[in-house]
């Protein structure tokens, strides 16, 4: 693993345990891992610590759910039995009282390298493979994934609000996304008819992350920071 990856690593499970211990509920919207296909029996050892830290939610009674992102390909049963984590690829749920619509963002991409390899061909030539094949292998391919650090574009800004606005047609009354790396919020329309949509952004560049009260709702926030931001478009 990189210095990069390692200090990645790091301030993740320093976020997990600061922020997520009084939580109710923990989604990961993907990325967490470099690149993670799951084995039957098999944890990735660089990724030990990482899953580890998971499974302890879970075990102090946390609601997990990971939704893979364009760095997961299938997690597998395994992964799920051993932590105790619900993976998908998007979730809808009912938050008091709001329909809310959760998804890493990548799938909204009509074409892309990513989508060609999430193919059951690729995960049955991964499975042949094995775990050591394969990730000599993505080691190759890696850097044609996905580029991490994206910096600000209003245009894909606007795109995933367009997507969210499409999820808003659907009947959803909040939409959060990632993918992007870029943090936003977005409300439209007042009062009980009023739609949320949030991005993550990201937690290395942005120190940015979504979180929920039942007070005050659904708030786009930084590390340390004592309020949220702010910056909101109609």
């Amino acid at each position: 693993m990189t210095r990069t990856s390692v200090d990645r690593a790091a301030l993740t499970l320093r976020f997990i345990a600061d922020y997520c211990d009084d939580a109710d509920m923990v989604v990961v919207l993907g990325d967490l891992f470099d690149f993670y296909h799951g084995y039957n029996g098999y944890i990735y050892p660089w990724y030990r610590t990482m899953t580890d830290s998971l499974k302890n939610l879970v075990s102090r009674g946390k609601r997990v759910f990971f939704l893979e992102g364009n760095h997961e390909f299938a997690l597998g049963k395994y992964f799920e039995d051993y932590t105790g984590v619900t993976c998908a690829t998007e979730l809808s749920l009912d938050i008091d009282g709001k329909k809310v619509f959760l998804a890493h963002g990548d799938g909204f991409a009509s074409l892309s390298l990513v989508r060609l390899l999430k193919r059951p061909f690729f995960y049955r030539t991964m499975d042949l493979l094995g775990p050591k094949l394969t990730w000599s292998a993505v080691t190759l391919v890696r850097p044609f994934l996905s580029r991490r650090n994206k910096g600000h574009s209003d245009m894909v800004r606007d795109v995933f609000r367009s997507n969210a606005r499409m999820k808003f047609s659907e009947g959803y009354d909040v939409v959060i996304l990632a993918h992007s790396h870029i943090p936003d919020i977005l409300e439209m329309g007042e009062g009980p008819a009023k739609k949320t949509y949030l991005n993550t952004g990201d937690l290395v560049t942005y120190a940015s992350f979504v979180s929920y009260d039942t007070s005050s709702g659904f708030s786009l926030r930084t590390i340390g920071a004592a309020e949220s931001r702010k910056s909101v478009s109609r």
